[in-house]
């Protein structure tokens, strides 16, 4: 079956000709009968008037056709840059939303931990929660969250935090499993460094219950899969991917920035938010709370007995691991203020 747009071309191409035909026809006709109204006019007389109009014709299409092939050339030139035009502006709208949508706008290398923590990381992300009412984190441990939260100068409103259950055993031996490539995890018994990582989660809780004064603390324990960890803030996620091709063996994972109207940005805070919606195991640490609340917590959480000198001793543990992070911090807040901090 004829589609019917090529079925209305032909019709039109068809009464195009029958009307040229048409018009050709009558003007032949009248030609002619003009001609024998005239009747002086010999044969020979008539043939000769037919040639002179013949080469004055051929004069004239020559002419005409050389005139009208320029000006048809300029025409379809104009037309083809203004369709190219068109067609590049739509081209170049549809990437532009594609880039918000899909590309990150920054991008940062993976690294082992040492004088730096990631410079361009650490300066752009400092930078958006300075900016920003809102403070989302989810990853296998917040180990390094608590220290964040405590050297900003704009305090969020907001902060929820998704991280391990120290509960949770086969979570954390998955996790052990992929430190185990970490420097600073060669050659030491897989057994150990779970035990580690889960005496770490409980000192992120009590890191975390001493920023209760900031604002409210929502924290909520996961069967974190270890993949990736986030920040999200008011102006842009932070994503970390632990399994990308750059990351392999790496403390701190390669990253990406993507903006408010990127898809991963809407999609990892309505999963954020949800989470808390449907979960039930999360707590909330209220400015109000005390030592006894957390004994009380950390006792249901872990299912043994909790007391004041056990939360004493994870906060010295806290202090002492973080000791470095918080240095380096001292140290980019400095050089941000001084206007010292230069490109990577």
């Amino acid at each position: 079956m004829i589609p019917r747009p090529r079925k209305l071309r032909d019709l039109r191409k068809s009464l195009a000709w029958y009307a040229f035909g048409a018009a050709c026809l009558s003007v032949l006709l009248v030609g002619l009968l003009l001609t024998y109204q005239d009747g002086q006019l010999t044969r020979d007389a008539v043939f000769s008037s037919v040639g002179l109009n013949l080469i004055a014709a051929v004069i004239f299409a020559v002419v005409f056709s050389v005139a009208s092939n320029r000006i048809q050339e300029r025409s379809l030139e104009e037309n083809l840059a203004d369709g190219l035009d068109d067609l590049r502006h739509d081209l170049v709208a549809s990437l532009a939303a594609n880039n918000r949508s899909f590309l990150p706008s920054a991008s940062y290398p993976a690294l082992d931990p040492g004088a730096s923590f990631g410079d361009a990381y650490n300066r752009d992300l400092t930078l958006s929660l300075e900016r920003s009412n809102t403070f989302f984190f989810q990853g296998p441990s917040a180990r390094l969250v608590a220290a964040r939260l405590r050297k900003l100068r704009h305090y969020p409103q907001q902060i929820k935090i998704v991280m391990l259950d120290p509960g949770n055993r086969r979570a954390i031996a998955r996790r052990a499993a992929d430190r185990v490539l970490w420097p600073a995890s060669q050659g030491r018994p897989v057994a150990v460094i779970e035990e580690e990582l889960r005496e770490e989660l409980i000192i992120n809780v009590v890191a975390l219950f001493d920023c209760r004064q900031i604002c409210p603390i929502e924290l909520l324990y996961h069967g974190d899969t270890a993949v990736y960890r986030y920040v999200l803030c008011d102006e842009a996620v932070y994503l970390s991917w632990y399994h990308g091709p750059r990351s392999s063996g790496m403390e701190m994972p390669e990253s990406y920035r993507f903006g408010v109207q990127s898809f991963p940005y809407q999609s990892l805070r309505l999963d954020m938010l949800r989470k808390f919606e449907i979960s039930d195991r999360k707590v909330r640490f209220d400015p109000t709370d005390d030592d006894t609340s957390l004994c009380t917590h950390l006792t249901q959480l872990l299912g043994q007995p909790v007391g004041p000198a056990d939360v004493a001793r994870w906060r010295a543990a806290h202090d002492e691991q973080s000791e470095s992070f918080s240095g380096y911090l001292d140290e980019l807040y400095r050089r941000l203020r001084t206007g010292l901090e230069g490109t990577d």
